[in-house]
């Protein structure tokens, strides 16, 4: 008898857990038929994408795997996949769901039954959470055949070329050009981002310098700074954000009377996250575009100056 279901897994995520979901869908996709947007998007040309996403997640994946962040489910085609999973679960229950939370905080939808397990990273690590992910594909009647040696040796060489791509991707004239590029597009963004904030009736200033971009809501400062060294390497070079309250002594400004103390530091590498694609990445492996990374930036400072003391 044909299966009923088109595929194992299908993976819901935003643009920034791409890597995440690329991660956990290369250490099943061997044993398990998988549906992940970036790895399907050839054979998808041509169709209605609102049809083929509803048919995806409310009926043709046994499991859906949920990468979840406050965001998803406010995009364009992850609100079509909330609804098809909502309406899913109508008929059918949350079973076939697995829900992984990304953020600091883990969370999951206000509207999910609050007995529903998630699989947390932070405890399962990404090997294990695709260890869940398996497991429930075959308690829910799915069939998880061996990895033989030549799919893992295809897997292998796939890490392998990515590492090496991305290590000539770091010491090439190109690269670095590209990421030149990228700073500017989120100087650019983060500066479009700050008057937007302002128009909005916050307080907000941005300024400039040769190496910083600064952005300042009374009493914290955003300090943004990027310097390659080379013209032809960004190996080991990130782009430094880092919260202040007060403002700390930078060439070419004042530094605040009272000592600045640093609330927050953060690095983000900007890298070749597959093989056509590059993206500033974090250190928990999250991807963002130059306009989503000064996005995230200023949200986070807002988010650092509600709750700091102005005096």
């Amino acid at each position: 008898m044909k299966d009923e279901f088109e595929y194992d897994v299908a993976f819901s995520f935003t643009a920034q857990d791409e890597a995440l979901a690329s991660q956990l869908n290369d250490l099943v996709s061997d044993r398990l038929k998988t549906f992940i947007y970036s790895e399907r998007q050839k054979e998808l040309a041509g169709t209605d994408g609102q049809t083929t996403f509803s048919d995806v997640y409310g009926k043709q994946a046994r499991v859906v795997v949920i990468l979840f962040r406050k965001e998803w489910g406010q995009t364009r085609w992850t609100g079509v996949e909330l609804n098809a999973i909502r309406s899913r679960a109508f008929e059918q229950g949350f079973d076939f769901t697995v829900f992984i939370p990304v953020e600091p905080t883990p969370a999951t939808p206000a509207w999910l039954p609050p007995t529903r397990l998630y699989v947390g990273l932070e405890r399962w690590g990404v090997a294990g959470a695709a260890a869940v992910i398996e497991q429930r594909v075959i308690d829910a009647g799915g069939f998880s055949r061996p990895e033989s040696v030549i799919e893992r040796a295809a897997r292998l060489k796939r890490a392998t070329d990515l590492k090496n791509a991305r290590h000539q991707f770091e010491r090439s004239h190109e690269g670095t050009a590209q990421a030149n590029a990228a700073y500017t597009e989120f100087s650019e963004a983060l500066d479009a981002g700050a008057e937007t904030v302002r128009a909005s009736g916050v307080n907000l200033e941005y300024k400039t310098s040769q190496h910083f971009r600064i952005v300042t809501c009374y009493p914290v400062n955003l300090i943004c700074s990027w310097s390659p060294n080379y013209v032809n390497s960004i190996e080991n070079i990130d782009l430094d954000a880092a919260f202040y309250k007060g403002f700390p002594g930078l060439p070419g400004f004042y530094p605040s009377f009272n000592k600045a103390v640093q609330l927050a530091a953060l690095k983000f590498k900007y890298a070749l996250v597959r093989m056509d694609q590059n993206a500033y990445v974090s250190k928990d492996a999250k991807e963002f575009t130059p306009e989503k990374l000064a996005e995230h930036l200023l949200s986070q400072l807002m988010d650092i100056v509600e709750r700091t003391p102005r005096d």
